[in-house]
């Protein structure tokens, strides 16, 4: 085994235990809500119980997408696979989703460009929801006003996806960097946007198990559009 299959192996572990532990936590904090004692501390904002959940859902966020990038590079992730993957019914969620996201950003507009009659594809819907959803998560976090687009469209053998924005976009001596694990395009390392910089790169490992292909266009200060396909 080599050093970097080793440290590979060791964040698998790592992640694996963690995100055990956590959920240990979180079970443990829903029983709370089941105590008639403590029926004054629930859905209150300013309670104890309220901010230990609040302070939980961020470190569960990380710690899956630490296990889902141990798990590409171990070459643990597969997929569950269904022959027909309606895709208007998969984009509900995620449509909610964003809404939700977007609650936050009264300057930012959602626009949805999606073309009709597009055809069931095979895929797995959950990984399919959370490469989409990611990219729409790095829009939404890096734009301020102006809009985000969804569209998705078919072509000869595929459908492509995109999310457009309107947010700071990316330099061209960053772009290298921007599908690298560990890596960021922004200098303020205090930016609170500053995250792990694995969303993408499991948004790759995500489309390459399902054949598909991964890219960007961006320029600085105009937006960005990331895409992705699935074969027909």
């Amino acid at each position: 085994m080599t050093a970097e299959e080793k440290q590979n192996e060791f964040l698998y572990k790592m992640s694996n235990g963690l995100r055990a532990g956590l959920a240990e936590v979180q079970a443990k904090v829903k029983d709370l809500y089941r105590i008639e004692e403590l029926e004054d501390y629930i859905d209150i904002p300013d309670s104890p119980i309220e901010h230990i959940n609040a302070a939980l859902l961020p470190l569960v966020v990380q710690v899956n997408d630490f296990q889902d990038y141990a798990e590409s590079v171990t070459g643990r992730m597969e997929l569950n696979l269904e022959d027909e993957v309606d895709i208007p019914a998969l984009l509900d969620g995620v449509l909610t989703i964003a809404d939700q996201l977007l609650e936050q950003k009264p300057g930012v507009t959602l626009v949805e460009e999606i073309a009709e009659n597009l055809p069931p594809i095979e895929a797995d819907p959950t990984r399919l929801t959370q490469a989409l959803l990611n990219y729409i998560h790095n829009a939404v976090k890096f734009t301020d006003k102006g809009t985000i687009t969804l569209r998705i469209e078919r072509e000869p053998n595929n459908i492509l996806f995109e999310a457009r924005d309107t947010g700071i976009g990316i330099a061209a001596d960053d772009q290298e960097l921007v599908f690298q694990a560990f890596e960021t395009v922004l200098e303020d390392k205090q930016d609170p946007r500053l995250g792990f910089g694995l969303g993408l790169k499991i948004v790759e490992h995500i489309i390459e198990l399902h054949d598909g292909e991964t890219w960007f266009e961006s320029e600085a200060g105009i937006g960005s559009s990331f895409f992705f396909t699935i074969p027909i």
